[in-house]
This record gives C-alpha cells, sequence and structure tokens, in this order.
C-alpha cells in the first residue's frame, strides 16, 4: 500500500513514465479512489499532455474547464496555450512597456519579439496554474497526469526557463533604472518592477511545490519491458537530481504463470524483467498490478485502484467466445511505401503503442531490399529508443547498424545542437561589441540583452534543431526515417517550424536595424542559414512525392482517439498520410483471457478501417517476445511489407513470387 494513503500532508501527486504504460490509468484510477476514501475532502485530477486522455479514461467529456466527475471529484485537462494567451491578456500592456525602455530597438521591435519567444512559456503557465490552485486551497488534493518522460522532464525543468526569461525581463529594465538614476539620483519601482518582482515570486513558489517531499510526490509508471525499464530509471535519477520525492513505483502488467501456450511464452518473456525491476528499484515501494483481459476506463478503474492502491488480487476468470476472423482491406502492407522514392518517412502514435519497432524494422527493410538507398533512421525524441530496438549503441553520433553497409541510426541531442548554436551566437555578439567598446562607446545594456535574446526560444526549438542537423545530412542519405515524439509533441513539433520561421524574422529584423551602429553579419547569417534549412524542411514535409506519415496504433479506445486528432493535426499541416498500422493484436487461441481481449479489440479494429477508408490498414499481431535486435525487426518488418526479410531485393519492382502473407489475426 503507497504511504501517500497515510499521509495528510500530501496535496500533489504526480504520475510519470513512458508512454503507454498506464500513467493516465494510474492517475485517474488513484483520483477516484481517494474521493471514495475521503468524503470531505475536494480532489481534482488534471492533465498536462498535449495529447490528453483522462476523459476517455472516465468515458466523459472534460477538457479546458473544471468539470465534475462525480461528488466531491472534479477533473481539468489543461490547455497551456489558452493559459498563455490570459496571461498575456492580462499583463501584455507592462511587458510592451518593459519593451520599450530596455534598448535601442523599437517597441514595436522587442514586443513583436517576445509575442513570438513566450509561446512556450505555455507550459510555464501550466505549472504556475498547479501552484496558484494549491495555494488557493480550493482542492485538498491534486493528482496529475504527465506527457511522456522526456516531456515531463522538460516540463519539471520549466521553472529555470522562466528564470531566463524573467532574467531578460531584468535586462531590459536596467538602463531604464541606471538612466533613472543618473538625471535624477534616485528610482521608485513602478509596475514593471511589481511584475518582475512577482514572476520571481512565482517562480520560488513553483520550486518550493515541486521540492517539498512533504507535500509533493512523483509516482513513476512502468512496466516490464526494457525501454520502460531505462526510462524510469532515467526519471527517477533526474527527480532525485532536481529534489523530487519519489517513494513508489508503479509496475503494471504483470502476467501470472498459467494461461495458453502464448500467455505462458509472454509470461516467460517478462517474468525476467519482472525481476529486473525487483532487482534495480528495490529501495522503492514496488505496486504490481496485473494485465487485465479487459481496458481500465469507466467504472472498471476501481478495480484497478483496488488493486494498486489496496493490494487485492484480481484473478479474472472471463468466458471463452468464438468469434469470426478479423479481415484487412486492401493488401493490408506497407508495400507501396518500397515501390515510391520517398526521402522522408515518419512513424507516429501515442506513446508505447510500437512507433520505435515500426520505424526501427522499415529502416531495416528498405535497406535491405534497396541496397542502393543509403537509409538514416533517427529520433527526435528526447527519450531515445532506438538503441534498444536494435539491441547496439547509437547515440548522438552517426552509427553503421549491423551488417548492412547502407543503414546508420543517430540519436540526435537537440539540446546539445541548440547550446552550441546560442553559444556562437554569444561569441559573434560580444566579438562586434568588442570592437564597439574599443572605440569608446558604451553599450552595456545592448551588447547584454542581444546576447540574451535566444535565451527565450521558444521550447522546441532544440528537437527542431534536430532536424537542421538531417537537413545538413541531406547529401549524404537519400532516405530519413523518423522515430517521432508521442502524439502531442509531436503535433506541436510539427507546428514548429511554422513560429520558428516567423520568430527567426523578428530576431533578424533586429539586427538589421541595429546594423546602424554595428556591423552584425555573422549573427545575421548565421539565422538565415537557419531559417533556410527550416524553409527546406517546410517544404519536404508537405511535399506528397517526398514525405509519407505513416500512422501508428493498438486496438483500443483512446489510441484511436489520439490517432483520430492526430490524422486531423496532419490533414491541417498538409503532411501527407495513407497507412495506418494497427499493431498488438492478439492472435487466435484457446484462451479465454485472450478471447476476451480479443473481443475487444475487434470492435476498434473494424471502427479504424470504417473511419479511415482512405488508408491503408495494416494489422500487426502482438508477439509473445520483445521485439529487439535486427532477427525480431526483420520478423516483424516480413508482416508489415508482405515480403520476406533479407531475401530479395524489391528495387522498386513488385516480385513475381507470392508475397508471404503471414496469418496475424
Amino acid at each position: 500500500m503507497p504511504d501517500f494513503l497515510s499521509n495528510p500532508d500530501l496535496r500533489l501527486i504526480i504520475f510519470g513514465g513512458k508512454g503507454g504504460t498506464g500513467k493516465t490509468t494510474s492517475a485517474a484510477a488513484t483520483a477516484l479512489y481517494l474521493s471514495k476514501v475521503k468524503p470531505d475532502e475536494r480532489i481534482l485530477v488534471m492533465s498536462t499532455d498535449p495529447a490528453h486522455s483522462l476523459g476517455d479514461s472516465f468515458g466523459i467529456i472534460i477538457g479546458n474547464r473544471m468539470t465534475q466527475i462525480k461528488g466531491n471529484l472534479w477533473g481539468l485537462e489543461m490547455d497551456a496555450a489558452e493559459l498563455y494567451d490570459q496571461f498575456m491578456a492580462e499583463h501584455g500592456e507592462v511587458i510592451k512597456k518593459i519593451s520599450d525602455r530596455g534598448t535601442y530597438f523599437d517597441r514595436e521591435d522587442i514586443e513583436e519579439f517576445f509575442c513570438l519567444s513566450l509561446p512556450g512559456m505555455d507550459e510555464v503557465m501550466a505549472i504556475t496554474r498547479i501552484s496558484d490552485l494549491l495555494k488557493a486551497g480550493e482542492y485538498d488534493r491534486i493528482i496529475l497526469d504527465t506527457a511522456p518522460t522526456g516531456h515531463t522532464l522538460v516540463l519539471l525543468s520549466l521553472p529555470e526557463q522562466m528564470e531566463r526569461w524573467v532574467r531578460l525581463m531584468d535586462m531590459l529594465m536596467a538602463k531604464h533604472r541606471y538612466l533613472a538614476k543618473t538625471f535624477t539620483r534616485r528610482y521608485i519601482k513602478d509596475d514593471c518592477d511589481r511584475f518582475i518582482d512577482t514572476q520571481r515570486q512565482d517562480i520560488r513558489r513553483v520550486k518550493q511545490v515541486l521540492t517539498n517531499a512533504d507535500t509533493t510526490e512523483f509516482v513513476p509508471v512502468t512496466i516490464p519491458e526494457p525501454m520502460s525499464i531505462y526510462e524510469v530509471e532515467r526519471l527517477v535519477q533526474a527527480l532525485e537530481d532536481g529534489g523530487i520525492a519519489v517513494r513508489n513505483i508503479v509496475v503494471n502488467r504483470v502476467m501470472e504463470e498459467n494461461g495458453c501456450p502464448f500467455c505462458q511464452s509472454r509470461w516467460s518473456e517478462r517474468e525476467r524483467f519482472v525481476q529486473d525491476i525487483d532487482r534495480k528499484f528495490s529501495t522503492y515501494n514496488l505496486l504490481k498490478v496485473p494485465l487485465f483481459p479487459h481496458q481500465i476506463r469507466g467504472e472498471s478503474l476501481i478495480d484497478y485502484a483496488d488493486v494498486l492502491l489496496e493490494g487485492r488480487t484480481y484473478s479474472p476468470m472471463p468466458k471463452l467466445e468464438v468469434m469470426p476472423e478479423v479481415t484487412s482491406t486492401s493488401d493490408g502492407t506497407l508495400y507501396q511505401i518500397l515501390e515510391k522514392d520517398f526521402s522522408f518517412l515518419i512513424f507516429g502514435g501515442k506513446g508505447g503503442v510500437g512507433k520505435t519497432s515500426s520505424s526501427a524494422a522499415s529502416a531495416l527493410f528498405l535497406a535491405e531490399h534497396k541496397p542502393e538507398t543509403k537509409v538514416l533512421v533517427f529520433s527526435t525524441d528526447p527519450a531515445h529508443s532506438l538503441s534498444d530496438s536494435f539491441n547496439q549503441h547509437i547515440g548522438n553520433e552517426v552509427t553503421r547498424i549491423s551488417r548492412l553497409d547502407n543503414l546508420y541510426a543517430l540519436e540526435i541531442d537537440g539540446a546539445e545542437l541548440l547550446d552550441d548554436f546560442k553559444r556562437q551566437h554569444r561569441e559573434d555578439i560580444d566579438e562586434v561589441f568588442d570592437k564597439f567598446l574599443a572605440g569608446g562607446v558604451d553599450v552595456k545594456f545592448d551588447r547584454e540583452v542581444l546576447r540574451e535574446l535566444l535565451s527565450v526560444t521558444p521550447p522546441g526549438l532544440d528537437e527542431l534543431m534536430a532536424l537542421t542537423k538531417i537537413a545538413d545530412l541531406n547529401n549524404e542519405y537519400d532516405l530519413f526515417v523518423l522515430d517521432s515524439a508521442p502524439s502531442g509533441h509531436l503535433v506541436r513539433f510539427l507546428e514548429l517550424p511554422h513560429l520558428v520561421r516567423d520568430w527567426l524574422k523578428a530576431t533578424l529584423r533586429l539586427l538589421r536595424k541595429y546594423r546602424g551602429q554595428a556591423k552584425l553579419d555573422r549573427p545575421t547569417e548565421r539565422l538565415l542559414g537557419l531559417s533556410r534549412d527550416i524553409r527546406r524542411i517546410l517544404q519536404t514535409l508537405s511535399d506528397p512525392k517526398l514525405t509519407e506519415f505513416v500512422m501508428v496504433t493498438i486496438p483500443e479506445e483512446m489510441a484511436m482517439v489520439e490517432m483520430e486528432g492526430l490524422a486531423k493535426s496532419l490533414s491541417d499541416l498538409k503532411i501527407p498520410s495513407s497507412h495506418i498500422v494497427i499493431n498488438m493484436i492478439i492472435p487466435p487461441t484457446d484462451c479465454g483471457f485472450c478471447a476476451t481481449k480479443r473481443s475487444e479489440q475487434k470492435k476498434y479494429i473494424e471502427e479504424i478501417k470504417w473511419k479511415s477508408s482512405e488508408h491503408t490498414v495494416v494489422l500487426m499481431p502482438l508477439l509473445p517476445y520483445e521485439v529487439r535486435g535486427v532477427m525480431r525487426l526483420e520478423e516483424i518488418a516480413e508482416i508489415m511489407y508482405g515480403i520476406k526479410a533479407g531475401t530479395r531485393k524489391a528495387q522498386g519492382i513488385r516480385p513475381e513470387i507470392p508475397v508471404l502473407r503471414r496469418k496475424v489475426v
């Protein structure tokens, strides 16, 4: 039993981990349970994941408003962008005043720059909103469902982003204070100073909330799979380094040693990872939850909560059902991709649906069947998984994969690329202003502002820098395969080039205006080069002859809803997509447990096929073993593409031999 049930002072419980491990289910079940055992308290469960699924978990519509779920339980799916708009509506005028006072630049110059740099402060607003709710005391306890690991760590580091922004504001005010003291011998604080002081206080309050072990606890969620275990190790270490308390870890989908041969095979595979978790996290309270034969939604959240929070056993005895076979539509493979000369192939979807395995298997397959094509598979997700998928170290250097001489992989460290870019920019600025100062001209304030402008870049620019790295490699490789971040952050990532191009234009206008005072050619050229790279990326992503986006999902409600949202975003962004991979389908067996799960899946498979008639739908089985290493990846590639891997080079022509049709479902 977790100790937070008996801690009367605990007010914030945060759930996080790899996508697809059950974070939302754990958060929703905990909130529902606490509302039942603490009827005198007001409980709020909320989400900061851009791809919200709390409402789907409870089976109701929540959205960006306080919604009563039942009795004393309320829900909120935060729209951080709307919070930012509210913030700007309230404080926009004082920000403009600060901008107008700060430098040689015109008010309009700085104002436009801040309007483009502050988006991303939207997530800061989300953290501040949580802090405000705790301070107001309207709710006794808040349960927070976060985005997948990589972006959770970004969210928790946002107080530092906010500090940089406040520091820049303070720099803009420094010149005004200096001049006031010079001419009047004193300076009286006004609304601009009070605004900056308030922001500093908010930052301190957020830090205090997150690091107070008596009132806040972070509960990581994992499953017995190596990539999930690795991410939780990384998450726990980062949380402890940041002073955020971790006492309990949820171990979800633990299988029992019984059932059909398929179940037994899966149990044997997973049991060693359960033992690995026991060993690696022996100092934590491990809350083990079994694999249920059905989705946990609505009223079944109580069953999950009883196991998670009270330690009850759950031994389902599902009735065996005989079901009609699920049939595919069209060819049901990705063979069309093999026949075309794409430059960019992107795999995306909800966390935990198999994006990395699909992208790694596709890159391997395409390299084998197109030996004249040089393939680079890469990841921009802050929580990289390609190394685990290929079972070899990759990291931030281009790495040759296995025995193939035309397949390479790269786990790009976008944060490092962005830090290098900022460092070079600051060095360029310093070089120019050092020449100015040598001539006796004092431009100290403007130098500091120009150096710090890039410290308030739109969040996500680090991931975009990863794509600019790919642009640099464009002449070295023929095909790029992208293993993307989970849906919510992926959509933001795909929208980002448009925002960043506008931000770059505003920054360039500032530098060009300064040319009357200093010759800023090198910083200007650096930003122009980044702008050109981003323009090329936009052109490539929207060209159906060059790019194909493959949506990956699983036959479950929340994954299907998230896929529908992703499909709409791709359409709005004019990114071509004509294939859907439905992954992890239970194969036919005589097992009642499997039959119950399979019956539930069939409904969603048919619904996806009906709603996505313009897409080729590929059905992929749930395998009894971990997909890791070249041999395993080749096996799933055979099913995805309908051709046996490694034995015949397609070279863009459909082979005369019969296409392998492995029975999937």
